[in-house]
């Protein structure tokens, strides 16, 4: 190979690597700034060299795997590609192999992703400082959920498999648990386990980054004397449905607002103190009751919290508030079906964790500009649909590619106009069948691998 070649071939892998970057997702890079992602390169010592695949490259092409409609890394890469030679047409047909897109996700290590989380958790809520008060509180929403993964040895081994009434599930599961803001959706953080790990585990760590006075709003399975007191031992406030096994009838009332709203003592149960000698004996409670209609039946509820003045705090603010607990179920589901982590594609525990922060890191993003959108255009940010701005996003994507620079602000602003104008109606209560209209196709289950199968049919 001539000096030439050589030297045409490092300048070809530079103009295409810079190229790339040039066209990769523009509508979210305000959000995340190429510098940040090579600033945080930098601070924990990752070392990498030039490739058409550059970290920049990666990340974007990890959040666009996350938010693209069909839930695959190779769809995210084409896209990618094929945008970039829209502009630069001479490179078409040269993209990289599907295993080199592979090699280049592997490369990123872990802490990369974490740290990305935290640079977009706390620009999150440095937007949401407007947004996130309730009584001079902030209000944090606490919730668990499991996702899914390939059935892939090392993934069983890592995270553990579901194991019910129907049998052993054929599939590995991770249990996360997550925070997030109540008025404004933005992810605080979360922690990834294993199945079987109890999520007042996972929860114990995240709560350290919380600030003091934070109300922490969440549902029974967080519902224990002992935990209360370790909440308010961090100085945090909390509000939750009291457990399913509380007796009522059995709390000494210290004082009563009314007959369903009372401060009594709620005791420590003693296997607690023995394992920490620290724990008081009973705490102080407020139970506040109210009817909600759950799956259109009608349910009293009794809630239990730190917030015992009903003067600055009245009965039926706390109810209001604790029905926004369910905003968190709509967060995870926008997590795990219109970000695709209801079941991750990658097939190694590293991976895995990798994929999950990317997907967590992409809502957090259309979550921000959607809170930009709603300030710039004066909208309730929870008014505003979830999956209209992401599509708007993936829209605008190539336009602001591909337009000179003194248009671009203009294609931003529109788009932040038009995600604005995707407001979902008002529907308090609403209460929808979980349950299809239409089957699925009268396939039978594949019970061994696809390989295997091949094998059998060929013999």
């Amino acid at each position: 190979m001539s000096k030439n070649s050589i030297v045409t071939s490092a300048e070809k892998h530079e103009k295409i690597s810079d190229k790339l970057e040039q066209v990769s997702l523009n509508s979210i890079r305000k959000v995340l700034p190429d510098s940040t992602i090579i600033r945080i390169c930098d601070d924990i010592g990752y070392q990498y060299r030039e490739r058409i695949i550059t970290p920049i490259v990666t990340v974007l092409h990890m959040v666009m795997a996350a938010i693209w409609p069909e839930d695959s890394f190779n769809a995210s890469w084409q896209v990618l590609w094929s945008a970039m030679t829209s502009k630069f047409p001479q490179l078409a047909g040269l993209s990289p192999s599907a295993a080199t897109v592979s090699k280049a996700r592997s490369r990123l290590p872990v802490k990369l992703w974490h740290k990305l989380l935290d640079y977009i958790s706390r620009k999150g809520q440095e937007l949401s400082e407007s947004h996130d008060k309730w009584h001079g509180h902030r209000v944090v929403l606490a919730d668990g959920t499991c996702v899914s993964m390939p059935d892939e040895q090392d993934l069983h081994d890592e995270f553990g498999t579901c194991t019910g009434r129907y049998g052993t599930s054929r599939y590995p599961l991770a249990r996360m648990v997550s925070l997030c803001l109540c008025n404004t959706m933005i992810i605080l953080d979360y922690n990834l386990g294993r199945y079987r790990d109890d999520e007042n585990a996972l929860l114990a760590p995240l709560l350290n980054k919380l600030r003091k006075g934070d109300l922490l709003v969440a549902d029974r399975h967080f519902a224990a004397a002992h935990f209360y007191w370790f909440y308010q031992s961090l100085g945090l406030e909390y509000l939750t449905r009291a457990h399913q096994n509380l007796k009522m009838s059995r709390i000494k009332r210290l004082w009563s607002y009314s007959q369903n709203d009372f401060v009594g003592w709620l005791n420590i149960n003693p296997i607690y103190r023995k394992k920490n000698p620290d724990l008081p004996e009973r705490i102080m409670v407020r139970f506040t009751q109210y009817v909600v209609r759950i799956r259109g039946q009608r349910t009293v509820v009794w809630l239990a919290g730190s917030l015992l003045d009903e003067t600055v705090y009245p009965a039926n603010e706390l109810t209001q508030l604790y029905g926004k607990r369910w905003r968190i179920e709509t967060l995870l589901q926008c997590l795990k079906i219109n970000a695709s982590a209801d079941i991750l594609r990658s097939k190694s525990p590293a991976a895995i964790r990798k994929e999950l922060a990317a997907r967590v890191i992409a809502v957090n993003i259309i979550r921000m500009i959607m809170l930009e959108s709603a300030v710039a255009n004066n909208v309730d940010p929870m008014r505003i649909s979830f999956v209209g701005a992401v599509r708007a996003i993936l829209t605008y994507a190539p336009s602001l590619a591909i337009e000179p620079l003194w248009k671009l602000p203009q294609i931003y602003n529109a788009m932040l106009v038009e995600i604005a104008s995707n407001v979902v109606p008002w529907r308090p209560g609403r209460i929808e069948p979980r349950a299809v209209t239409r089957e699925n196709k009268h396939y039978p289950r594949l019970k061994t691998t696809r390989a295997e199968w091949r094998k059998s049919y060929a013999a």
